[in-house]
């Protein structure tokens, strides 16, 4: 009887384990991975420094959570966002310290707060540095206070991708709170769609990915008219008119949304990764593109086909990229010398796997964005206070990194045993808190 109910139980965790899921289901764990993978200490005090600073200026009473902790998030803010021309040098270890302590104090109520029940960005920064009578103005409510903070997290998303102390996770987190359909059917919504499904794609939500790729080819094919200037120059396809630049940027579409599927386990999703190629080929060549992502999808689909000689040539030309690292090209070399050897029947193996296709396809789009200089973006789109606002990101970078620095808890052991004169001088409240947090 033990040995029948074994054999069953294994039969029925098999079962399981091998259930093809639906896209929607996978979509909606997708979702939840996305949820839980934001709850991260990067995330968290990252919001942190947000919420400081977008509570700063609140007049309401929010919440009886937020009102338990109204001074501190003041105090706080204003010691933070007040750095002068020396930068966060200014602050001594005792004060990362008693930032942290509080920091700590209020984790739980910082990770479950949406930081948009406060006012907008613009809001704390026409307050900050804007005469009396804008002041005075009451902060934005409903539709418009949606829409302005929609732009705010939509370009926090950008520009954070490439920061230093930031990156990804905290890009992500931004991307997470941008609502696309809030946007007008203009050329920022299309752009906002892709930049969603690239960092989706980035951090392994590929299902999260394919959907916005989806809705994006769905929205482009309805809107084939309207005007793409910064698409085109984003995307360095000035030579093309504006019908050119939709097929070149739904192709581009195609492409991502083919290496989010290639990357998943059903045999369905790897036929749709095929045909999303395939169309990206097709309309790639119709507007006369010929780049790193064109050699580096012939090359696959030409493995898929078993057309060795195709596949050389144009592995050949990928290999020219000064996208691909030293290691890279003698890989692609290592491949080529691999397909010269090898029958027909036998060319996939192991060589050119997805997760190299994969590799260069962000590499292609970090370069692209790394390019783009988003202060002088901002600035021709009359955006306000954008060099206060990348002064403000600027600071709080370094105070990430050096409060990470301070508060480990080697750092924390090592000030209670070399700054005991200046702990005194502050009092026994700062050394309080270094001991807690030791504890």
């Amino acid at each position: 009887m033990k040995y029948t109910l074994s054999i069953l139980i294994i039969f029925l965790i098999i079962s399981c384990s091998t259930t093809l899921k639906t896209d929607s289901e996978l979509l909606a764990k997708d979702k939840v991975d996305l949820a839980e993978s934001l709850q991260s200490y990067k995330v968290t005090t990252y919001k942190f420094g947000k919420i400081m600073l977008r509570a700063s200026v609140a007049t309401d009473t929010i919440s009886p959570e937020y009102q338990a902790f109204t001074s501190d998030f003041k105090n706080i803010s204003k010691l933070i966002f007040n750095i002068g021309e020396k930068g966060t040098e200014e602050l001594s270890v005792l004060d990362y310290i008693s930032i942290y302590h509080d920091y700590k104090k209020m984790e739980d109520y910082i990770a479950e707060t949406d930081e948009d029940i406060f006012p907008t960005l613009a809001e704390v920064f026409t307050l900050r540095y804007d005469d009396a009578k804008l002041a005075k103005q009451p902060f934005a409510k409903g539709s418009e206070k949606e829409y302005s903070q929609n732009i705010e997290h939509s370009i926090l998303s950008a520009i954070v991708l490439l920061s230093k102390n930031l990156g990804k996770e905290v890009s992500l987190y931004e991307c997470s709170k941008t609502k696309p359909d809030l946007f007008p059917d203009t050329e920022l919504k299309t752009l906002l769609l892709y930049y969603r499904g690239f960092l989706y794609f980035e951090k392994g939500f590929y299902y999260l990915s394919e959907d916005e790729y989806s809705r994006n080819i769905s929205w482009l094919n309805a809107h084939p008219d309207v005007e793409f200037p910064d698409i085109k120059s984003l995307f360095k396809m000035v030579d093309l008119d504006n019908k050119q630049t939709h097929i070149a940027f739904r192709a581009m579409n195609h492409l991502f949304r083919g290496f989010d599927r290639l990357t998943m386990d059903r045999d369905i999703d790897k036929k749709r990764a095929l045909e999303d190629f395939e169309q990206f080929l097709k309309d790639s060549k119709e507007v006369g593109i010929d780049n790193e992502m064109i050699w580096a999808v012939e090359t696959y689909m030409y493995l898929q086909n078993n057309e060795k000689e195709k596949a050389i040539a144009s592995l050949t030309k990928l290999k020219s990229s000064k996208l691909l690292s030293t290691k890279d090209k003698k890989s692609i070399e290592e491949s080529v010398a691999y397909l010269k050897n090898r029958e027909s029947g036998e060319l996939l193996n192991g060589v050119y796997d997805k997760f190299f296709l994969g590799k260069i396809a962000s590499k292609y789009m970090l370069s692209i964005l790394a390019e783009v200089d988003w202060e002088k973006v901002l600035k021709e789109n009359d955006v306000p206070h954008t060099t206060e606002m990348f002064e403000t990101i600027e600071k709080f970078q370094d105070f990430m990194a050096t409060m990470d620095s301070y508060t480990s808890e080697d750092k924390l052991k090592e000030v209670g045993k070399e700054a005991g004169n200046e702990l005194k001088s502050q009092g026994k409240n700062l050394w309080k808190k270094a001991n807690e947090l030791i504890e």
